[in-house]
């Protein structure tokens, strides 16, 4: 089996985007964290950040395009998976389904 096997099998292709991104938790717009996204598909995204959210907490991303002639993409998920990122000391890998885009 060649590497790329596993990928071809995917619904939907991811891209590689790395952009900084503020997340709250549960509806709890008020308090924000820090992050950086690190893949987007179609389904879902990976990010990485210093907080730790719980598996299933419902998310809300902002991703500041850079441009004021567009508006922050706004992504509604759900947190699948949380793990330690071993590339990175205290940091972790957060994998989002996504549930609603804007």
């Amino acid at each position: 089996m060649s590497p790329n096997d596993y990928d071809e099998k995917r619904a939907y292709h991811r891209m590689k985007v790395d952009t900084p991104i503020t997340f709250s938790l549960n509806g709890q717009a008020q308090v924000t964290h820090q992050a950086i996204s690190k893949n987007l598909s179609a389904s879902g995204l990976l990010i990485q950040s210093e907080f730790a959210p719980t598996q299933n907490d419902k998310i809300e991303i902002v991703m500041d395009t850079g441009n004021d002639r567009f508006s922050p993409f706004i992504i509604q998920g759900r947190v699948l998976r949380v793990e330690a990122d071993i590339e990175a000391a205290e940091q972790y890998l957060i994998s989002i389904s996504i549930e609603q885009s804007q």
